[in-house]
């Protein structure tokens, strides 16, 4: 069975859509993903993924390059109208997917050759979106349904030279990242000068914990500016790295920092904890999956709103989450480490 899986298009999304292509592969398909360039090196460290197209901006292009393949079946993870339109169009024979219940999936249910009713997602974690998906194509689930990802000898090597090269060397020292962007937008963002009072107060608690600012391309002013006002001595790692090349670097913190992000996702399904910052988003949705992570939220009246910008223009639901609160969970995390033998 020659099966193309529609990606989603954020990084966090597709962490946690894992274990959907671990079970399709399990069942005995070649599986293929139609993902944004982006994604690709990712996608290239999932054993169950033979095979990875690009998704063009063109939808012409996306179409033909799917047609070529022949598929028998589509797998479609988003949401959307369009991501169930560039299948029908390609003449997949079968299109699996979410559809109903609310209006914009309603128009996209005549595309779906079956549509599967969605189930009701309120108070579950988002990876176990898909459950009812594998079950209606009576695939079988992993026995543990949790995003993972396990990194070659190779790359784990990559990881180690990286942070090498910004002078943070391997010995019995924890390596604590921070990471303050997100991709979605302003409102996920705890505010910047905070991880500058992070870096200096946990410095000053535990002097010898190692600081690195993780940083993407889209992230690098932030981190700039958090590497420039701690004095320039915690250096910035990962501007110029690919997905897998950031896998590999997070792969060698003991914990990471972060805002509710693609990154938190990646680093969690390595096994590595993170403590994250939730605001505008809802942590029984969207937190790291594993027991080892902490959250800091404060369920205010007005959150999860899920808006770019706070539309109260006080951001409280992130600006309420105090340096000191995220030091003293920081401290909690690796002294929990330290005492397990992490």
């Amino acid at each position: 069975m020659e099966t193309v899986v529609i990606a989603p298009n954020w990084v966090g999304d597709t962490v946690l859509a894992l274990p959907v292509f671990e079970a399709l592969a399990a069942s005995g398909r070649e599986v293929t993903v139609l993902a944004r360039p982006h994604l690709h090196s990712l996608l290239s460290l999932v054993p169950g993924v033979s095979d990875s197209l690009t998704r063009s901006p063109s939808d012409g292009q996306t179409i033909e390059a799917m047609r070529a393949r022949n598929f028998d079946e589509a797998v479609i993870l988003p949401n959307s109208f369009r991501s169930a339109w560039l299948p029908y169009r390609a003449g997949v024979p079968k299109r699996w997917a979410y559809g109903g219940r609310f209006p914009s999936w309603s128009f996209r249910s005549p595309l779906l050759k079956p549509s599967v009713r969605r189930p009701r997602i309120s108070g579950r974690h988002q990876s176990t979106d898909y459950l009812e998906l594998m079950e209606a194509m009576a695939v079988e689930a992993p026995s543990d349904w949790q995003p993972r990802l396990s990194l070659s000898g190779e790359l784990k090597a990559t990881g180690l030279s990286r942070l090498a090269r910004a002078q943070v060397q391997s010995d019995s020292s924890a390596i604590v990242g921070l990471f303050a962007g997100a991709e979605f937008g302003p409102s996920k963002r705890w505010p910047w000068r905070r991880f500058v009072d992070l870096a200096r107060n946990l410095r000053r608690a535990r002097p010898d914990v190692r600081i690195v600012i993780i940083a993407g391309p889209k992230e690098l002013w932030l981190a700039v500016r958090i590497h420039e006002e701690t004095g320039k001595i915690h250096p910035v790692v990962g501007p110029d790295l690919d997905l897998a090349g950031l896998a590999a670097v997070l792969d060698q913190l003991d914990l990471l920092i972060t805002n509710d992000s693609g990154p938190m996702h990646l680093a969690a399904s390595l096994g590595v904890p993170c403590l994250a910052f939730f605001g505008p988003t809802d942590p029984t949705r969207t937190r790291p999956v594993g027991q080892e992570h902490q959250v800091l939220y404060t369920d205010r009246w007005c959150s999860p709103c899920f808006r770019r910008r706070c539309p109260l223009l006080h951001h409280r639901c992130l600006r309420d989450l105090s340096v000191d609160q995220a030091v003293e969970r920081s401290i909690r995390i690796l002294d929990s480490l330290e005492a397990s033998g992490s």
